[in-house]
């Protein structure tokens, strides 16, 4: 590894996070600086930190008769200031918080409902019929909390003449949230989070990228998603106001980011190439965004995003069991821009690429990523099968593909189950991902296997074009060239499907299983590259 290859030191005076647990942090930052914002929406909704407090210990004194440490309290809101309230609300009781995807349907929450036992379910006036409806079917729920009027004072009906925050005795060690996360099989599984994960989180991003008062963080997520919990508390413990937009949007992106001065941006998975697909504007430039950190790079796109916006994009990498443990440090985000690395373990953080014989994966070959870091999930709850399969002895196996270069810069090359065997041959579905998203007219692209009687699994790609082309501006043969001209032939798509759209998780990633789900066959209505071929080319 050479001398570049390293974080640095964490720059002197930088704030830290002390506090152990994440209300301690929430209260010591309110009380500091009661008239700052805590956020401020992209519409002007705001509250400040005395009122931020005053909500929190309201409702908290609404649930201390209500809730006993341990319990579950679902939350199923779109994007308001109270759901950070009831955040906070809830760990100060000592119960956890199961943050609930507001599109959830009734299979989907009953099971989240049911799985996670709670008792309490906050809910706002969009959710409330589904969660009326379930009701019947849920023998642990008790209370039905409908956030509503105008906001922030929507928690204000629930308070009581009972103990809020004072006298806190927050136990360090408890779980705070639960995020329901699929697997490659079976229903989704409930992810423990406890305050040290919060805690390294915020601590770990003012470490690496800096943060204070005169910066402002850019929340384009949804609440109910694992990112926006650290990127309020790194905003409070430097002093600063969180900027949040209800729902990401392309057109509305860099308005509020002119709008709000922010200096600093968060992303996952599509949404660069969501905003690369907005005509270039003269104001591209014209913000104080000093960098981008974004999980997830595609390095056909990378260049590009850093010559329209003018400021360096770096990649990080994590789970949601893990929170950020790889990175690219700022100092090499210029010379490894384009070159596909997720970076190098972050301080505190180990990594290896582990071969099928459990043996550490030469240079350059791939294995699975395993991860040890403090503060890394304590479990799937009520899965002690699947926790005892994750973990193993402190390390994380994250079922991703990863490889690391002679310099020991880390490489993602996609999931276990996001690889397609064909003919013997393994091609990883991101890659052709990559190189398709590469093609100046395709705005998305998923790959995914088809089974085949000859070849074991083909490759399929179901491509979003840019707009103002069509498929017939736009041909499955001209995608099949640009894809022969990049990638071994084994790895070229066989079958093509247009989408204008596609289902999207939280995080903006792709929702493969429901893609496959549509149809029985997946080779039904899809163009087949073989079928226009000259059989004696066929591989």
């Amino acid at each position: 590894m050479n001398a570049a290859s390293r974080w640095p030191d964490p720059a002197p005076g930088q704030a830290r996070i002390e506090a152990d647990d994440i209300v301690t942090l929430a209260l010591d930052a309110c009380r500091a600086a009661p008239e700052v914002p805590v956020i401020r929406f992209e519409d002007g909704v705001e509250i400040s930190r005395a009122d931020f407090l005053t909500a929190v210990d309201g409702f908290a004194s609404w649930l201390h008769d209500r809730v006993a440490p341990g319990d579950r309290v679902a939350a199923m809101m779109h994007n308001r200031i109270e759901f950070m309230v009831a955040w906070i609300a809830v760990a100060a009781k000592g119960a956890v918080l199961v943050s609930m995807n507001h599109d959830a349907r009734h299979h989907d929450a009953l099971h989240v409902l049911a799985d996670s036992g709670a008792r309490v379910a906050v809910v706002d006036a969009d959710a409330h019929g589904l969660i009326a409806e379930l009701a019947p079917e849920l023998p642990d729920l008790e209370h039905v909390v409908l956030v509503d009027g105008p906001e922030p004072r929507g928690l204000d009906p629930y308070t009581a003449d009972a103990p809020g925050i004072a006298e806190l005795r927050v136990d360090p060690d408890a779980v705070t949230n639960v995020y329901y996360t699929s697997g490659t099989t079976g229903p989704p599984k409930g992810c423990m989070l406890g305050h040290d994960y919060w805690a390294r989180f915020a601590g770990l991003f003012l470490d690496l990228y800096g943060m204070g008062p005169a910066d402002r963080l850019l929340c384009c997520l949804q609440f109910f998603y694992g990112d926006p919990p650290w990127q309020l508390l790194a905003s409070l413990r430097a002093g600063t106001t969180l900027i949040a937009m209800r729902r990401f949007s392309v057109s509305r992106f860099w308005e509020v980011v002119r709008e709000n001065d922010v200096t600093q941006v968060f992303g996952l998975a599509s949404i660069p190439a969501l905003l690369l697909s907005a005509p270039p504007d003269p104001r591209n430039r014209d913000s104080k965004v000093r960098f981008g950190l974004q999980i997830g790079i595609s390095k056909d796109l990378h260049a590009a995003m850093t010559e329209r916006w003018g400021f360096p994009w770096m990649e990080g990498y994590g789970l949601t069991e893990t929170g950020l443990v790889v990175g690219m440090p700022p100092g090499d985000a210029e010379r490894m821009t384009g070159s596909g690395s997720i970076g190098l373990p972050v301080p505190g953080a180990e990594a290896r690429v582990v071969a099928d014989d459990g043996d550490e994966a030469p240079t350059g070959e791939p294995g699975e990523i395993w991860i040890k870091a403090p503060g890394l999930f304590k479990g799937y709850l009520n899965r002690p099968d699947a926790s005892a399969e994750a973990l193993v002895d402190g390390w994380m196996r994250t079922g991703d593909l990863g490889r690391r270069d002679e310099e020991g810069y880390l490489y993602f090359l996609g999931r276990r189950k996001d690889i397609i065997r064909r003919s013997g041959e393994n091609v990883a579905a991101t890659e052709v991902e990559q190189v398709l998203r590469a093609h100046p007219s395709v705005l998305e692209a998923a790959v995914v296997a088809v089974p085949d009687e000859l070849r074991g699994e083909e490759v399929k790609a179901y491509v979003a074009l840019v707009e103002g082309e069509t498929p017939d501006t736009v041909t499955p043969q001209q995608l099949i060239e640009h894809c022969s001209a990049e990638l071994a032939t084994y790895k070229v798509p066989r079958y093509i499907d247009y989408r204008e759209e596609f289902p999207r998780t939280p995080s903006m990633r792709v929702r493969k299983s429901e893609l496959i789900a549509e149809v029985d066959d997946l080779t039904v209505g899809a163009w087949d590259r073989e079928a226009v071929m000259d059989p004696s080319q066929r591989r």
